[in-house]
């Protein structure tokens, strides 16, 4: 229980972090290839959300075709989408906290 604790808090911590970055940010930190640095992200905040089953449906759906239209040549596409999966990993991470308060009031 502390372990999840732990992981939930911390991915929350840097998802305020990055909700303070404008939306031109980029996420390449230090690769030369933008679309390795954004689906590093995005799968790293996924593995995050499926260890506390809180990933969204279609984020590994999106991840994987990201992969493919890379492989296809279509790098700003890819780069795109891989992007949409990392900030769908930052709201399912959001949800993680608001879902520990969820229930009927009384």
């Amino acid at each position: 229980m502390k372990k999840v604790l732990l992981t939930t808090l911390t991915l929350c911590a840097l998802t305020v972090q990055a909700n303070s970055l404008d939306s031109s940010h980029n996420w390449n930190n230090g690769s030369s290839d933008a679309f390795k640095s954004a689906i590093k992200a995005a799968e790293t905040g996924y593995k995050a959300n499926l260890a506390v089953n809180m990933a969204w449906r279609d984020t590994g759906k999106m991840i994987k075709k990201a992969k493919e239209l890379y492989k296809a040549g279509k790098n700003a596409a890819a780069v795109a989408l891989a992007n949409k999966a990392h900030k769908q990993t930052i709201n399912a991470t959001e949800q993680t906290a608001l879902a520990k308060t969820a229930g009927p009031r009384l």
